[in-house]
This record gives C-alpha cells, sequence and structure tokens, in this order.
C-alpha cells in the first residue's frame, strides 16, 4: 500500500479539501485516505484528540483539511501540534493551482526543513518555487537559504530567489499576501517552536496569517531535536 494522503472532513459539503486531496495523490502518486470527524465507533471516523496516532497508524504523508465554521484554526492548530507531517489548510472555493509555490525562508534552524517538502512540489507536480529571503542584518536566512538551493539544484527544480521589504518576523505574512494576489497557490509556513503569552492572548501568527489570508497553507511542525530552547 502506497503512503496515503489523508483529508479530514467534517461532512460531504467539504469538497474543496477533497478535490485537493485527490489532486495531490495523483500528483504524487499516493493514496488518498478520507476520515469523518466523529465517533471513534464509526467507520473511518476519528477525534481531533486521536488524530495524530491515526495518521501515524496510516503512515500517511500529508493531512489535508478545510476550514469550516464548526472548528476554530486554533482548535485544529492544537490537534496538529505534534503531527510528524506536513498539514494543509484550505477554504471553500480555493482553486488547486500548484503552478508557483511561495516559500518564505526565515532565520530559524527549523525553516531548512520546509526545503524537502517544497522539492517534493518541485520534483512532482512541477511547480515553480519562490524563495523569499528576509531583509535580516545577520546571515542565517541567507544559510538557510543556500542549504535549500543546493538540495533544489540536486533536482534541478525550477526556482527564483524574491528579496522581501520585511525581515524575519514578518517574511511569512509577506509571502502569503503576495501569493494571495493570484501569484501563488499554497504558501508553506512553519508553526511556532511553542505558544508564548503573546500567542495565547492574540493568537499565534500561523493562526493570524491564516485567518487574514485567503490562500492554501501548508503548514511544517518543527523537529524537537533542531533546537534547544537557550538557543
Amino acid at each position: 500500500m502506497k503512503r496515503p494522503i489523508v483529508v479530514l472532513r467534517y461532512g460531504k459539503l467539504e469538497q474543496t479539501s477533497l478535490y485537493f486531496g485527490e489532486q495531490l495523490a495523483a500528483g504524487f502518486g499516493y493514496d488518498l485516505q478520507v476520515l469523518q470527524v466523529g465517533s471513534k465507533t464509526e467507520d473511518n471516523s476519528v477525534t481531533l484528540n486521536d488524530i495524530a496516532t491515526v495518521v501515524e497508524e496510516l503512515d500517511a504523508s500529508l493531512l489535508v483539511v478545510e476550514l469550516n465554521k464548526f472548528t476554530s484554526i486554533q482548535t485544529y492548530l492544537n490537534a496538529f501540534r505534534i503531527l510528524r507531517i506536513p498539514y494543509l489548510f484550505v477554504r471553500d472555493g480555493q482553486q488547486f493551482n500548484l503552478e508557483k509555490i511561495a516559500l518564505p525562508i526565515s532565520f530559524l534552524i527549523e525553516e531548512k526543513e520546509k526545503g524537502p517538502f517544497a522539492a517534493a512540489f518541485g520534483r512532482f507536480l512541477k511547480s515553480q518555487l519562490i524563495i523569499f529571503q528576509p531583509k535580516d542584518y545577520g546571515s542565517k536566512a541567507l544559510q538557510n537559504i543556500d542549504a535549500i538551493k543546493t538540495l533544489f539544484d540536486t533536482f534541478q527544480l525550477n526556482y527564483e530567489v524574491r528579496r522581501a521589504s520585511k525581515d524575519s518576523s514578518g517574511i511569512e505574512f509577506e509571502a502569503a499576501k503576495w501569493a494571495a494576489t493570484g501569484e501563488a497557490g499554497l504558501v508553506i509556513i512553519s508553526a511556532s517552536r511553542e505558544y508564548g503569552l503573546d500567542d495565547m492572548l492574540f493568537g499565534s501568527k500561523e493562526r493570524k496569517i491564516i485567518a487574514r489570508v485567503n490562500v492554501p497553507i501548508l503548514l511544517i511542525n518543527p523537529r524537537g531535536d533542531l533546537y534547544a530552547l537557550c538557543d
């Protein structure tokens, strides 16, 4: 059995997530698994509390979720924080168009983790990868970008680097706003390492991006072994 792309749904009205899942599964050559949010006793049903365990057992490669009126963005983010696979948020009516993908890169070490996932889109779906370089004073973001460019060059992928007007703290939001104008059909961002007091009071940066910018967002959780709390 091939690794599945999992579509998580509340009901049959969520057609956008299903379409994205079907297209991605076909493009990557994976299977498609549809799960319903509901009671454990129902077939193909899962609770949000159990989603991490279920996708691990399925050896899933990607989770697709369509935002709806039943569940808040933050509820999803809380449930998905321990996922070891990327998760894609889409909205009703969004178009599947992955000709271009926005890839904002900051100075954080976990930003390198975006590279392999972005490369998969470039290899299998022939997406052009638009790297956003932040307006930073240090060199850490450039080092991350160089590492990602080396990976892309290995596969001879189609990419370009754009100089952004924001620094690392605002690079993802800038890239998302650019993509939402029709320039790209997907943005890859990193989840927060942990939620601080500001995140709890005002919302995490990923929640703000997903809530404010109408473009599909692929979110990647940082691996815990990539950083120490004192770095």
